[in-house]
């Protein structure tokens, strides 16, 4: 009997230790792992090349730029409407479970229509197929909803998901000459989407490492979007139930993106068990969350001596603050330009590790730092990875760009997302001598604080040639990832004395235009600018110095004081207050027009016209001794005096009546 029963224990001991260490391998791996998750795919793209997406922020903000497909009465048995399609990226198993579909719709010139639709969703090598009910009742506009059973099955890496819809026996109710049915989707106004049930992501909570005070967390994203799974989202952890809010950095990795958290430790945290709780939400109403402890001991370096560093690339898509300022000025020959770059966040990190590996031979083949490779003879070896950024890696990166053209626009581009000829004004090829300088900012270590970069230089422009120039346009390149999430922008510039900077015109975006009699400027502010926004400025001198600030000013009072001249000439023996307040009026005019930059025509025009309308204006203005009589008229009777011949004006019908002559101080009796 001892036997069995110590068999029996023994198996019972196994079986609990068994069944309790997959709870132990969750806690401390922190893994999930290919688990299904209910999410929406939006349907984004053209209908006959439409993809899928995850990331609610892919769609468009304003309807007007939803895809669209308008089905008109037709004897075709059945019309595509399209097809979307997303490869898969992660392994794992789905469920059985009901997809739903849903796109909107408008009816145009008719009351209505019933249809018939039908959508098939392929996944890998599997087809499922769905319908819209029996021939359901469509009027105005609203939702078109198809409903398909997706039986369990496997997914793999590589696989499609694609889904089509077609419609079929459409028949329209009081149908017009143009009556149809316009399906749409891909704008948040249109969010057209199919709901499933799917894996979508796996996340790997990794070990935390330490460093003095500060704990690294970081957190692997596997799925089939790699680094837009957590740019296209919103994310987060909290630590022992508080938000942290220093930024992450984003790395790229094998089939995802690894996210690295910062947990400064309170000072009166020594060792012990932490509770790290993170979410990831690609769309409203998902929230993907994942927890696990660890246990830290503050004081304890993990890494090696220096502090933390990544082992991959930063992610540029994680976030960042450009802060563009240009600066301009405009002699008639030469345009000298400074452009300022500012910014921070990810692009920051990335630019950071970048220059500590100038010369890396394990960089990836898209990485923009390989074009540096032919300067790692310049760097010291003991400037290299050693996590900080170093004079003679700044050096080599000043080289590269002021080297040539195409390294400028390579970097500007294809680094930092930018249009070089927008912020410059020119293509760089036509560029003279430049000077390019970087500043790190307050630390030169691996961090996200704001670097400056600096491009001084300059082209030639001659008036003469009188063509549009561009004083800024768009400068953010367009892309799916949102490199830029926050920009500002600052810029001026200025003519000399004797050059104009002519007609401006401007698209999308607000400036100001002065003239200040010694310069005329143009000056633009935005301090929170859409990264989306198509806009432009842009100016053409005329070339002719008479409409240059100073002459312009100049030719203006020289007109205004022709106009006083013979306003003042022409009305000696009229009264001169009317023809003056006409000089003054438009003169005041002029200088408003002058000053707010309007086209010197115009104030050329407004000032001359006080010199045209002076002379009709003093003609029909009344003489003088008719002022006088109407004067005398309105203030009475009046008297000679007989001693000095003055004129006294009586003002009061009292007699008799003794008055003093204002002139000789006479005593005057006026009997009747």
């Amino acid at each position: 009997m001892d036997g069995p029963r110590l068999r029996a224990l023994m198996l019972v001991s196994v079986l609990l230790v068994m069944s309790g260490a997959p709870l132990v391998a969750s806690a401390q791996d922190g893994v999930t792992c290919c688990n299904s998750t209910d999410f929406r795919l939006y349907l984004m793209g053209e209908s006959d090349d439409g993809t899928l997406t995850p990331f609610q922020e892919d769609l468009e903000g304003d309807s007007s730029d939803s895809e669209s497909t308008l089905v008109t009465p037709s004897i075709l048995s059945e019309i595509k409407i399209g097809t979307w399609e997303v490869t898969w990226g992660t392994e794992g198993s789905y469920e059985e479970s009901t997809w739903d579909f849903s796109i909107p719709y408008e009816v145009e010139g008719a009351a209505g229509l019933t249809i018939n639709s039908t959508l098939e969703v392929r996944i890998g090598g599997s087809f499922y197929e769905g319908d819209g009910g029996l021939n359901p009742f469509l009027s105005g506009s609203g939702f078109l909803q198809v409903s398909v059973d997706i039986g369990s099955g496997q997914v793999n890496d590589g696989d499609r998901v694609q889904i089509s819809l077609t419609v079929r026996n459409l028949m329209f109710s009081q149908p017009g000459d143009d009556a149809g049915v316009r399906f749409l989707w891909g704008s948040e106004a249109h969010d057209a989407h199919i709901s499933m049930r799917f894996p979508l992501v796996d996340i790997e909570m990794k070990d935390a490492s330490v460093l003095g005070n500060l704990v690294y967390l970081p957190i692997v994203l596997k799925s089939g979007f790699d680094g837009r799974m957590w740019s296209g989202s919103t994310g987060g952890i909290s630590v022992q139930g508080s938000q942290v809010s220093q930024m992450p950095i984003a790395t790229g990795v094998d089939g995802g993106v690894e996210v690295t958290f910062f947990w400064e430790a309170p000072d009166d945290f020594q060792s012990g068990s932490i509770n790290v709780d993170f979410y990831l939400s690609p769309q409203d109403g998902l929230q993907i969350t994942q927890s696990k402890s660890h246990e830290i001991v503050i004081g304890e370096d993990d890494d090696a001596p220096g502090g933390w560093y990544p082992a991959n690339e930063p992610l540029r898509a994680g976030g960042s603050t450009l802060d563009l300022e240009i600066n301009a000025e405009w002699d008639g020959y030469e345009v000298q330009r400074e452009a300022i770059l500012r910014f921070d966040g990810s692009m920051s990190q990335w630019m950071r590790w970048g220059l500590d590996n100038i010369g890396n031979q394990s960089l990836g083949s898209n990485s923009w730092w390989r074009n540096l490779n032919s300067y790692s003879d310049s760097v010291p070896s003991d400037d290299r990875h050693n996590g900080r950024v170093d004079d003679s890696e700044l050096l080599a990166l000043q080289g590269h760009l002021t080297g040539s053209a195409s390294n400028l626009r390579s970097f500007m581009s294809n680094g930092l997302y930018l249009e070089v000829e927008a912020i410059l004004g020119v293509n760089p090829i036509e560029l003279g001598p430049s000077e390019i300088t970087v500043d790190m900012g307050a630390t030169r270590a691996f961090s996200a604080d704001a670097i400056t970069i600096t491009i001084d230089t300059s082209y030639l422009y001659d008036s003469s040639e009188a063509s549009r120039q561009i004083l800024v346009e768009t400068f953010v390149r367009a892309s799916q990832d949102d490199y830029w999430t926050e920009i500002g922008l600052t810029a001026e510039l200025k003519s000399t004395l004797f050059e104009d900077l002519g007609a401006v015109a401007s698209d999308e975006i607000q400036y100001k235009h002065r003239r200040w009699i010694l310069l005329e400027v143009i000056t633009i502010e935005e301090n929170d600018l859409d990264p989306d926004l198509d806009f432009r400025v842009e100016y053409q001198p005329s070339g002719f110095a008479l409409y240059s600030a100073l002459f312009g000013a100049m030719m203006s009072v020289l007109f205004l004081s022709v106009g006083i001249g013979i306003s003042m000439a022409a009305t000696k023996s009229r009264t001169s207050l009317p023809a003056l307040v006409t000089v003054v009026t438009l003169g005041c005019l002029a200088l408003v027009i002058y000053v707010l930059g309007m086209p010197m025509p115009i104030v050329f025009g407004v000032s001359l016209a006080s010199v045209l309308l002076v002379m009709p204006v003093a003609l029909v203005s009344p003489r003088t001794e008719t002022v006088q009589k109407m004067t005398m008229k309105a203030r009475g009777p009046s008297i000679q005096c007989p001693v000095c011949s003055t004129k006294v004006t009586v003002e009061s019908d009292v007699r008799p009546l003794r008055m003093e002559c204002p002139s000789c101080e006479n005593m005057l009796r006026i009997e009747e």
